[in-house]
């Protein structure tokens, strides 16, 4: 029997392949929420400027706290979802290391060996910079805001 017949390596390349997706969904959503911080802090931005639709002073300093508000809260489902990609790609290499403990060579954990050899810093803890960014940004636009 070739490794083609064996139903524990289909399992393996069908699991190989639903990991693919998830990292594929997760660069989609991390292009979404990029683009609805993008389109927020140039909100907030437009509504600083003078060429802004002339609206009431109150009006005005509600929407200049609340945007960035929103922002923070949309930080926050995005670490949220950051967490839980984390916790779905761990529990799927956590079962492909598991079906490759029958296979003749286990690229898996190997490559999580060569990874951690290297020292280097995690794609999620690099990954997870991005919203911390935004959401200190959106905190010194709250504190610029209360501070006049």
């Amino acid at each position: 029997m070739t490794a083609k017949d064996d139903p524990k390596f289909a399992l393996y390349e069908l699991f190989v392949a639903t990991t693919e997706k998830i990292g594929d969904r997760r660069a989609q959503a991390n292009a979404w929420m990029l683009s609805i911080n993008s389109a927020v802090v140039a909100l907030y931005g437009y509504l600083q400027t003078d060429k802004a639709v002339p609206i009431a002073d109150a009006v005005t300093a509600v929407w200049l706290w609340a945007i960035p508000v929103a922002g923070i809260l949309v930080c926050i489902a995005w670490f949220a979802l950051l967490k839980s990609y984390r916790s779905v790609n761990r529990a799927k290499f956590a079962v492909l290391k598991e079906i490759e403990q029958d296979l003749a060579y286990q690229p898996f954990a190997r490559e999580e060996q060569v990874y951690e050899g290297e020292g280097r810093i995690s794609l999620s803890k690099i990954e997870s910079a991005i919203p911390s960014t935004f959401a200190a940004l959106y905190l010194a636009m709250v504190a610029a805001v209360l501070w006049h």
